[in-house]
């Protein structure tokens, strides 16, 4: 079905009321946003830790994300988008309850805490692609492109909120935590109350009566209207009920067999390695490391201002720079904010790392190091606003749109997990890092790599704003194609 007969299938849902079906879906990203900055938080007031316990403690979260990201798909695919969004605020809230339980606790502490962020480490890889799965099934088109990058604006909201509490409570962490584990139950409330299911995955289990309602929801309306049927019909007709019969012939091993050779061929391994790469470059420029020991790298950085306060401003500048993006993408694609994202990373660490290095050597002295202790948190701010703008949201907004229909949950699942997986290397190394190169050479490293990821960009990411599903497929496996592609998912084979 072309584009202009799915935006008037779905003018019946206003603007207002996708926005707060969006915030509602995503609410449950917070609590999991909340996992990726409360070791900043954390590991100043746990003195008790040595090195080797302080990188597990920061890491061992980005070890559960992968499998996480694995298992998301597959529950979304098998038992419904709700569900899925209810698994995500489950295991949210039983690891940040542990994890608050930990801080009462003076025996196996350390045993329990890394139970609890094992759990919330899960719950972040779990709440990657569920909620953009459901709002890209619902959404009119126009703006599905800004809801695409609502995951990451969520991460950013708990992150800044963890931020926030770690400034106010200072050392007590675990009411942090107990704070973390009330939004999951918000969560819950929201989807029993006001979520319907996905009227898309209700067709492809047949279920063609729980579509109609679930349309009148999004619609706001009770009956049965014309526009209402034409959306259910549309969404049969895209493919919904193709092939069911042969679908449920199927065994599990059989199911599990057919996906395995999917993803063996191009329409999978040309856009993998691309995704991939893309996520390479976000890792080591350090987006995600700097949000897991925020307060050491403030004091590395030699940032005169209170640590905490400082990284709360730094997430208030993360969190607008989110806002705007969601804004931005409506009108600009994928490349220009990539290139200006990766410039200004490089940029703005390799500068870092030279005044750091340069006060060092005594080359500042310490009067004018006083001068000029506003430098240091505004390249810092400045990095933390434009790698917001295209390297820390793009490539996960990139998973969700470039694979096959057939494939996309399974294939943003394994790349999400794969990224995760970077993300455990360059946390776990971090203080192995400044232990042999020193705070300088972190930041020099962050911004070489930056600079090769701008050059990636400029060399080979392709622009995918505008473009059909098939255009996009065309690029990595040719027209022809990437046209039976499109036309097996529909149900035309």
């Amino acid at each position: 079905m072309d584009e202009g007969m799915n935006n008037r299938r779905r003018q019946g849902k206003s603007v207002t009321r996708q926005i707060i079906l969006a915030f509602m879906a995503n609410f449950s990203n917070i609590a999991p946003g909340m996992s990726i900055g409360f070791s900043a938080v954390a590991l100043p007031v746990l003195k008790n830790l040595d090195s080797q316990q302080t990188s597990w403690f920061a890491s061992i979260a980005s070890l559960a994300t992968p499998l996480g990201c694995l298992v998301c798909g597959p529950i979304a695919d098998r038992y419904g988008r709700r569900c899925s969004i209810a698994v995500v605020n489950i295991t949210a809230f039983l690891g940040w309850v542990i994890v608050g339980s930990a801080f009462y606790l003076q025996q196996h502490q350390y045993e329990v805490l890394l139970v609890g962020r094992f759990l919330t480490g899960l719950a972040t890889g779990l709440c990657g692609t569920p909620a953009a799965i459901y709002m890209a099934e619902v959404a009119s088109s126009d703006l599905r492109s800004v809801f695409t990058t609502w995951v990451s604006l969520f991460y950013a909201i708990g992150i800044f909120l963890v931020y926030l509490l770690g400034l106010i409570l200072k050392d007590d962490w675990g009411t942090i935590a107990l704070f973390a584990a009330v939004c999951p139950v918000i969560g819950i409330f929201f989807l029993k109350a006001f979520i319907p299911e996905s009227p898309s995955w209700l067709v492809s289990k047949q279920r063609i009566e729980d579509a109609k309602r679930s349309v009148c929801r999004l619609h706001g309306t009770k009956n049965f209207t014309d526009e209402v049927l034409s959306e259910v019909q549309g969404l049969i007709n895209n493919g919904g009920g193709a092939k069911k019969e042969k679908l449920y012939q199927k065994t599990i091993p059989q199911q599990v067999m057919k996906k395995m050779k999917m993803l063996m061929k191009g329409s999978f391994l040309k856009p993998y390695a691309l995704v991939l790469t893309f996520f390479f470059f976000q890792q080591f420029t350090g987006i995600f490391a700097i949000m897991f020991y925020a307060i050491d790298i403030v004091k590395g950085a030699k940032i005169e201002l209170d640590s905490y306060v400082t990284i709360v401003i730094i997430a208030l500048v993360r969190l607008i720079a989110m806002v705007l993006l969601s804004f931005f993408s409506k009108y600009f694609g994928r490349r220009p904010l990539s290139l200006i994202s990766g410039s200004g990373i490089a940029v703005s660490m390799l500068a870092l790392g030279s005044y750091i290095l340069a006060t060092k050597q005594g080359l500042i002295t310490p009067e004018q190091e006083q001068s000029l202790s506003f430098v240091p948190l505004i390249l810092i701010m400045f990095y933390f606003f434009i790698s917001t703008l295209g390297f820390y949201p793009i490539p996960f907004a990139l998973a969700s749109e470039i694979y096959p229909r057939n494939i996309r949950g399974t294939a943003s699942g394994i790349s999400a997990g794969s990224n995760f997986l970077l993300n455990f290397v360059i946390v776990k190394l971090y203080p192995t890092m400044v232990e042999n190169i020193g705070a300088h050479g972190v930041f020099f490293f962050y911004g070489s790599v930056g600079l090769a990821g701008t050059f990636f960009v400029l060399f080979c990411l392709p622009e995918t704003r505008g473009k059909s599903l098939e255009e996009i497929q065309a690029m990595f496996v040719g027209r022809k194609e990437a046209k039976t592609i499109q036309d097996k998912e529909q149900g035309v084979y």
